[in-house]
């Protein structure tokens, strides 16, 4: 058959199908006290003394290269009753970074372990202020209360409930609720009927059972804190020890957890990596950075804005970003689709029979649009462009638009997130690629919709 030009048929094309917490790509970014104080939160890289301004260049240092060098779309940061109530002004220089460049998850810490909130009235208004805030953006997600765990079943889900009738035009499928515990327990919380719609968080870490010392025996121990609710759960806390250091009088080199375990911290990344790999569960890693954590895998060098992350330990890396199901191989889900004939230039074969491939010709259920609360156009990160042009959903081969279509082309990242139009009234015959490239989308492959066209490009 021909190169470049089809007539369209009945044709199979695969598309990655993913679970519906897939889109978070993350790593939480922490205090170097921790996340547990009293005071004005003062994440890694600001200064005691920061404003918006300095907030903000370090926010775009930092998430950037969270971005850059780990390959994330998303970032987890604490909020509490000190720094929304008084310093909101100044934090929200990290907040709307954040936003900007992907997702956002706000997460409540209280001011010590075990001890609930101080005054649960200044609690909702805290709350109540971030709602207002930022409670429409679509990038914005809101954690209710880390490791809940002071408070009983019953408790905590009345909590919860409380919150949802306060904030009701809050979407749910942007709300997270903790398991009890230790965010140890999702089906707690989640077989109550009040809370559907909502999404779910859990916890896993070594230290809570340092006994198991196999990655089977660690995918056993995540699947029973989760249970029948994987596929509205996330992953908002997992990590283990990236740096050398101690745990109970043993010493730890730097381990490499491409290789099979010898510990019960490389079972545990390699048995979590694989599960949520597995499950297509979104995840935060513990920490992206937090300097002094052992655990944390950047390490600052500087100060504002000439503050760059280095990556502690590169297996861990891989580890972590194997984790993410949207930005590796997966089965492909085959889909069946129909279209009149239609000519295009695409060079491209069909990843299912090797035939060559219409671009026109990719429409129909292929490609999943964004949802509506990921409609608002934002500028392109840099992780939602890195998904690997070998992936056997891309299109390598030229795409050359054949008629004039008064329609925008609408571009959107791999994950589904709307990233832009780009006007297609420049004529017949345009190099679809560099109409993206010419319109400042950086390499990588985007799903580009309209006039007919339904496809994955890929950028150069």
């Amino acid at each position: 058959m021909k190169a470049g030009i089809v007539l369209a048929s009945i044709f199979s094309f695969a598309v990655s199908s993913f679970a519906v917490t897939s889109q978070f790509r993350g790593v939480n970014w922490a205090d170097k006290r921790d996340n547990f104080v009293s005071d004005v939160l003062v994440l890694s890289g600001l200064s005691q003394s920061y404003d918006y301004e300095s907030a903000s260049v370090v926010a775009e240092r930092v998430i950037g290269q969270f971005q850059e060098v780990l390959g994330t779309n998303s970032v987890r940061v604490p909020v509490n009753e000190p720094t929304v109530l008084r310093h909101l002004a100044a934090y929200s220089g990290v907040l709307d970074v954040a936003l900007k460049r992907g997702r956002l998850l706000m997460a409540y810490w209280g001011p010590a372990q075990p001890a609930p909130p101080k005054d649960m009235n200044d609690w909702w208004k805290m709350w109540a202020r971030l709602v207002e805030k930022y409670g429409e953006h679509p990038n914005a997600y809101f954690e209710i209360f880390n490791e809940p765990h002071m408070y009983s079943k019953e408790e905590l889900r009345e909590i919860y409930a409380t919150w949802l009738e306060k904030f009701p035009d809050v979407p749910r499928d942007h709300i997270l609720l903790d398991g009890s515990g230790l965010a140890w327990n999702v089906p707690d919380i989640a077989d109550d009927p009040r809370f559907e719609g909502c999404l779910f968080a859990v916890h896993e870490y070594t230290f809570w059972n340092m006994s198991i010392t196999t990655e089977d025996g660690w995918k056993g121990s995540f699947k029973g804190k989760v249970g029948k609710y994987i596929d509205r759960t996330v992953c908002t806390e997992w990590g283990g020890a990236m740096s050398p250091g101690e745990k109970n009088g043993v010493h730890y080199d730097y381990m490499d957890y491409n290789q099979p375990p010898n510990n019960y911290f490389t079972a545990y990344i390699r048995g979590m990596s694989d599960q949520l790999r597995d499950w297509e569960m979104g995840s935060f890693y513990w920490p992206g950075l937090r300097d002094g954590d052992w655990y944390s895998m950047t390490k600052r060098v500087g100060e504002g804005a000439d503050i760059k992350l280095e990556v502690v330990n590169q297996s861990g890396l891989d580890r972590m970003q194997r984790a993410w199901a949207d930005t590796v191989a997966v089965e492909p889900v085959v889909v069946d689709s129909l279209k009149d004939s239609v000519v295009a230039d695409t060079g491209a074969k069909d990843s299912v029979s090797g035939d060559s491939l219409a671009a026109d010709s990719l429409v129909g259920d292929s490609v999943a649009p964004a949802s509506p609360k990921d409609s608002t156009a934002v500028p392109v990160a840099a992780s939602d462009s890195s998904v690997s042009a070998d992936s056997s959903a891309a299109l390598h081969g030229t795409v050359r638009w054949q008629r004039m279509s008064p329609e925008p082309l609408q571009v959107f990242s791999m994950t589904g997130r709307f990233l832009g139009r780009v006007d297609l009234r420049v004529g017949a015959g345009v190099d679809v690629s560099e109409l993206l490239k010419n319109a400042g989308y950086a390499g990588g492959v985007y799903l580009v919709r309209g006039g007919g066209l339904n496809a994955q490009i890929r950028v150069k």
